[in-house]
């Protein structure tokens, strides 16, 4: 009996590696940007990235229309100072990307935040220079950045914004794309360096993660040391 039950889960695990591309990607998650493979120009007959998920089913004109724009799998919208959604492929033309801390003075036309309308999650456009770890994840003291951004009103909300945890950074890594390996297009003036994460490091607590947006590379480091940050917040 243990043999048969064992024999059908090998059976059913087949039909699911069998499934077509556009059926890889089952939840609220992004691929990984990398739509080339190494085995044939056309990813066909490889176990590479490149034949799964969103961007294999985007590529394969499989993927439902996006709500807005994005390379690969990818489907990412803007979002105005004063918090107007602005979808569709084109949403970048004509704006004023806007990474500065200061509450802007157009807000009806500087677009400040990205929204990835994958995982619903909205990214401050600022990138926030030279601070550690201890500073970045500050949320009581006057001019750390979770302080400013959500007294700015930060296209359209004055409370929520947080350090981004490791997972969520590396979900908009692009890696079909390096220096920065990110959708250039939707994160404007993005440096290809380490971002913090509020992910401290479990085996020393003198570290916490990072990830590099050169390469899209994760690593823990001293949270002493001074890098990048680019706040996050949910869509609701």
């Amino acid at each position: 009996m243990k043999l048969v039950h064992r024999l059908s889960a090998l059976v059913m695990l087949g039909a699911v590696a069998s499934l077509p591309a556009a059926w890889a990607q089952t939840g609220r998650l992004n691929d990984t940007g990398q739509t080339t493979c190494t085995t044939n120009a056309n990813c066909a007959a490889t176990q590479e990235d490149g034949r799964y998920g969103r961007d294999a089913a985007q590529a394969a004109g499989a993927l439902p229309a996006k709500l807005g724009g994005g390379a690969a799998g990818f489907d990412f919208s803007c979002v105005l100072w004063n918090g107007t959604v602005i979808n569709g492929p084109n949403c970048t033309a004509g704006l004023t990307a806007n990474t500065r801390a200061a509450a802007s003075t157009t807000p009806t036309t500087d677009w400040a935040c990205t929204k990835d309308n994958v995982t619903g999650l909205v990214w401050s456009l600022q990138t926030v220079t030279n601070i550690n770890w201890n500073n970045a994840t500050d949320t009581a003291t006057a001019g750390r950045p979770i302080p400013v951004a959500n007294a700015a009103s930060r296209c359209g909300y004055n409370s929520g914004w947080r350090l981004p945890t490791r997972r969520e950074l590396l979900s908009i890594v692009r890696h079909g794309a390096s220096n920065p390996a990110i959708d250039g297009n939707y994160f404007p003036a993005t440096a290809s360096d380490y971002y913090r994460s509020s992910d401290a490091y479990a085996p020393g607590t003198a570290a916490a993660w990072s990830v590099r947006f050169g390469d899209g590379y994760a690593n823990a480091y001293d949270k002493t040391f001074t890098s990048q940050v680019r706040l996050v917040r949910s869509g609701q």
